[in-house]
């Protein structure tokens, strides 16, 4: 299962200003990431794999469409 960059902070007890610092980068570059609003280059891939302990096929940089979420919710049931 791909999880999102939120995910997988959170799972870890972290803030987005906690994933921040510890990528080196500004909490405004997070945010972006988690509203889908900006995209990471290659090195940042590569830092968040590292920092999360994921492959890069595990990781999710962009957050799931809630449509996308409930539509596949509805064909379950």
């Amino acid at each position: 299962m791909r999880k999102t960059i939120q995910e997988l902070h959170e799972a870890r007890g972290e803030s987005r200003a906690d994933l921040a610092t510890a990528l080196g980068v500004m909490l405004d570059e997070v945010n972006e990431w988690e509203l889908g609003k900006a995209e990471t280059g290659l090195s940042r891939v590569r830092t968040l794999t590292e920092h999360f302990g994921v492959w890069d096929d595990q990781i999710n940089l962009r957050p799931a469409d809630p449509s996308s979420i409930s539509d596949r919710l509805a064909d379950a049931f």
